[in-house]
């Protein structure tokens, strides 16, 4: 239960974050092993998040958050001015943060946008036309169901290049990934950013809610926060220390994988069973080999501890509460391909699972041919889903007793990687 906003002081496991502490990586770790990394985000935000030794738990996981933040925003280019105004690009994170309902992206988009230079009152609406233009997109991508149409696109094509326009909706793309993780996880927000962002956003009616406020600091001095205040030249220059070491995992982590189409269509076929033709539509090539590494990995068999056919249910209902009917195929598709055994009836009975109204435990249970830990997965995918997440304290309790922490954090990965498809794919193909 929460018991005080203002602190975000909170009693009991009541969030996947807080039950999933025991098997959290340590700051120490994570700094031995991706120092520079952190460092870059540090920079960016003031902040190393607290997401990262939850999202290390699953390592796929963490090198999906850590593929998918730079590669889709460009960074460290966009900071240096290459693309939209990174300026804009924050406004129209921060809106589809709080669209989504997500008070921990929220919080670290109104850091990023106010060091990169934005006045308080844009983030308060106070917009010129190209700004708004970028923020109405964001709210409408990240609106359940989504709301873009073609008056947005049209309007964003106004006021930007066809690859700035791009690089707009692959931003709000990664934010979906971000924003469904971190608030279905509920992850405790660092007091150092509500510190910085509260001044902004709490006469905006943000609160840290189910984000309990942090109030540790890590040990290594390293990792301490960064002061607030915009970008000076220094800060630019800065990032270019730890830059070709975080270059250097990326391409690691991405050898062999295409960066156009039809070739990465081709290669995700063969390494995962599905083309994911969404990508045919990005001319971005840092962001399409980062898309498809992160889709390979997530559905490599000898990673998932959850089950690549509990997972491909799990994105079933995804896309069916959110009434995507693109990604509720290909989910269709992969499980099939994933377990031949699953048929038509289990495909129908998972989606209608997925749209019916709530207190259908004894039928996640029931559906035909699932285990037990797959119908627990199903119900928490199903209460991850919404924008915002709901998972009750009674539900928390039950993934932890039923899947492993790597189970746990992997199908979350999953659920907010077809979110982020979600946004992109409704951009692209409208």
């Amino acid at each position: 239960m929460q018991l005080d906003a203002m602190t975000g002081e909170m009693a009991g496991e009541d969030t996947l974050s807080r039950a999933l502490r025991p098997a959290a990586v340590d700051f120490a770790r994570l700094s031995r092993e991706h120092g520079p990394m952190l460092q870059i985000v540090r920079l960016l935000i003031g902040v190393v998040p607290n997401c990262d030794p939850v999202l290390a738990i699953w390592p796929a996981g963490f090198r999906t958050y850590n593929l998918l933040v730079p590669n889709l925003l460009n960074l460290p280019f966009s900071v240096w001015g290459f693309g939209p105004p990174v300026a804009t690009l924050g406004l129209a994170l921060c809106a589809a943060s709080r669209t989504a309902g997500c008070a921990y992206c929220t919080a670290h988009t109104c850091s990023f946008t106010l060091r990169r230079g934005a006045a308080p009152e844009k983030l308060a609406g106070l917009l010129s036309p190209a700004e708004k233009a970028a923020v109405s997109v964001a709210e409408a991508l990240a609106a359940i169901p989504c709301a873009v149409t073609a008056d947005h696109r049209a309007e964003l094509a106004r006021h930007y290049s066809p690859m700035d326009a791009e690089r707009i909706a692959l931003a709000v793309s990664m934010m979906g990934f971000l924003n469904k993780f971190m608030d279905a996880v509920g992850i405790d927000l660092e007091a150092d950013a509500v510190e910085e962002v509260s001044p902004v956003l709490r006469p905006l009616g943000w609160t840290p809610g189910k984000h309990r406020v942090d109030l540790t600091t890590p040990e290594e001095p390293e990792l301490h926060a960064r002061p607030g205040g915009r970008d000076t030249l220094a800060t630019k220059l800065s990032i270019l220390r730890y830059l070709p070491a975080a270059l250097r995992l990326d391409r690691a982590w991405t050898r062999g994988v295409p960066s156009r189409w039809p070739a990465v269509g081709v290669y995700l076929q063969a390494h995962t069973g599905h083309d994911f033709p969404v990508l045919a539509h990005v001319r971005s090539r840092r962001a399409v080999r980062a898309i498809a590494t992160v889709l390979r990995d997530n559905l490599t068999a000898a990673d998932s501890p959850l089950g690549l056919c509990a997972k491909a249910l799990c994105g079933l209902v995804y896309a069916s509460v959110v009434g995507n009917e693109s990604l509720a195929r290909e989910a269709r598709a992969l499980a099939v391909h994933l377990s031949p055994s699953v048929d038509a009836t289990t495909l129908d009975s998972v989606a209608r699972f997925a749209v019916e109204p709530a207190g259908d435990d004894d039928l996640a249970r029931s559906l035909p041919g699932l285990t037990a830990e797959t119908a627990v997965a199903l119900l928490l995918a199903k209460a991850i889903s919404p924008s915002p997440a709901d998972v009750p304290a009674p539900l928390v309790t039950r993934v932890s007793e039923t899947l492993s922490p790597e189970a746990q954090v992997e199908l979350v990965v999953w659920v907010a990687v077809q979110q982020m498809l979600h946004r992109l794919g409704s951009f692209v193909n409208g």
